[in-house]
């Protein structure tokens, strides 16, 4: 049975209470970032956990909820963020990916299974048992519908 919840504003909000706190103390796993974004309106900094795929001196992320998504309209509105991969925090300008060349190429590194939270990020949304053919069709069907973004990290941590 597929999450009802899943496409809901509210879902990303209540799991992203829960796991900021969480990954903001630990290192995150592979797979996963903590990205921190200045609120549009607010001007405050925003941290939100989520499925984050490094490639080299950039990363890839994508919003589920598409454009609609508070942190991707953040990113819009100022591009400056930080993202937390693993035990280090890195600097770096977020972007939307529309250059169909470029999609193409963080798709090879966004669809691959990274790490062990990708299984339970997967049973979490889709209220199923993971597998790994069932984590990349379910990485490539995000990957489609959402709105993709490349952080080009910055050397050295923040």
């Amino acid at each position: 049975m597929a999450n009802p919840f899943a496409r809901s504003k509210t879902f990303y909000k209540l799991g992203n209470l829960l796991a900021v706190p969480l990954w903001s103390v630990l290192p995150t796993p592979p797979g996963l970032g903590v990205v921190t974004t200045t609120g549009r309106r607010s001007g405050k900094r925003r941290a939100r956990a989520m499925r984050v795929v490094r490639d080299g001196d950039s990363a890839v992320a994508v919003s589920i909820l598409g454009r609609r998504s508070d942190w991707f309209r953040n990113v819009q509105s100022d591009p400056k963020v930080t993202v937390k991969l693993g035990t280090k925090t890195y600097r770096g300008n977020a972007r939307a990916i529309v250059d169909p060349v470029e999609r193409e190429k963080a798709r090879h590194g966004y669809e691959p299974v990274a790490g062990w939270y990708d299984y339970f990020d997967y049973a979490s949304f889709v209220w199923d048992l993971p597998t790994a053919a069932k984590l990349r069709r379910t990485h490539n069907e995000w990957f489609d519908r959402g709105a993709l973004v490349v952080i080009e990290l910055q050397r050295g941590e923040a």
